[in-house]
């Protein structure tokens, strides 16, 4: 009974000592330096990220526990585990040419997760070194922001992942770290947790950012990062319709679509004016509920969602090439 005790206080202190640590990183102090490892990022997971080595912890204490409790002394860091990413190929397809194009990008190889993270992309003997700033397909509104200058490098990511009511409702938000050697890694981070929300447009949000300084010939440059990610309740869609209208308002083309399969491009009829889309979804009620958006001729796309048996919903772009 006594073993049991323990491995739960083990639990909640791995979780004590991990959230002291990530918590420490995020809040750097400036500091004279050019080779600390940087933040780049998140990974999302709905699993927490069990990477501290308590057996180590355990052996190198010398302690005796009693009661199920465990008193921490000295630095834990020594014991602090990482995820280590890997840099691989990936190939990118256009949509509307089918022409091929290939990169490469840092996956945790064995984990589902979300990547959302800038990384620095060494330079190899074919290519000169460049700042990868993919997404996950799950990150929908993403926005990066890269800015340059003599003063300091500012980059700023922000993205909503859109989940549906009921799923996977943890998510624990992973801070992503790159070494001066170009090592990509996360850390275990904290959970936002969104049980019982039942209602759509309801929105959490983390803040994960740091700054750098660093003094090289006797100038100073000071860099910034900061990624917000946010979680946003949508019901599933069920069916979606696309509506054109001409100038008198009158529907002069109606086409209904599962979600997910609407085409990448649509050509609107020569005298429609604006699109409609209504989207088909049913409550935590059962109730049906419609949502309508609109698209004037100044609309180069319009989006729809479409959810993953995950519970994630997808943002899916729709191109517009109006007749002139």
């Amino acid at each position: 009974m006594m073993k049991y005790k323990v491995r739960i206080a083990v639990f909640f202190l791995a979780a004590l000592i991990l959230s002291t640590l990530s918590g420490c990183q995020l809040a750097q102090e400036d500091s004279i330096s050019t080779t600390e490892d940087r933040l780049i990022g998140v990974f999302l997971t709905t699993d927490y990220l069990d990477l501290f080595d308590f057996e180590g912890y355990l052996n190198n204490s010398n302690r005796s526990f009693s009661g199920g409790e465990i008193q921490v002394d000295g630095s834990t860091d020594k014991y602090q585990g990482r995820l280590n990413a890997e840099l691989r190929p990936k190939t990118l397809i256009n949509q509307e040419t089918g022409e091929k194009s290939e990169t490469e990008e840092y996956v945790f190889p064995g984990v589902k997760g979300i990547s959302y993270f800038s990384a620095n992309i060494s330079a190899t003997t074919g290519r000169e070194s460049y700042v990868s700033a993919g997404s996950d397909e799950a990150i929908s509104d993403g926005h990066t922001s890269l800015n340059y200058s003599d003063q300091g490098n500012t980059i700023t990511l922000d993205g909503t992942v859109y989940i549906s009511p009921g799923m996977n409702n943890t998510y624990y938000v992973n801070p992503v770290y790159q070494s001066i050697d170009g090592q990509v890694y996360a850390l275990s981070g904290n959970g936002i947790s969104m049980d019982g929300v039942q209602s759509e447009g309801a929105n959490y949000s983390q803040i994960l950012d740091a700054s750098y300084t660093s003094t090289e010939n006797r100038n100073t440059k000071k860099d910034s990062f900061s990624v917000k990610i946010s979680f946003s309740v949508m019901f599933p869609p069920e069916k979606v319709t696309i509506l054109q209208m001409d100038a008198d308002s009158t529907v002069i083309s109606r086409k209904e679509y599962a979600p997910g399969e609407i085409q990448t491009s649509i050509t609107p009829k020569e005298n429609a004016e604006y699109i409609v889309v209504e989207t088909l979804k049913t409550d935590t009620s059962d109730n049906a509920l419609i949502t309508r958006k609109l698209y004037g001729r100044d609309a180069d796309s319009l989006d729809t969602f479409y959810c993953r048996e995950d519970g994630v919903c997808i943002k899916k772009w729709v191109q517009l090439k109006w007749k002139k």
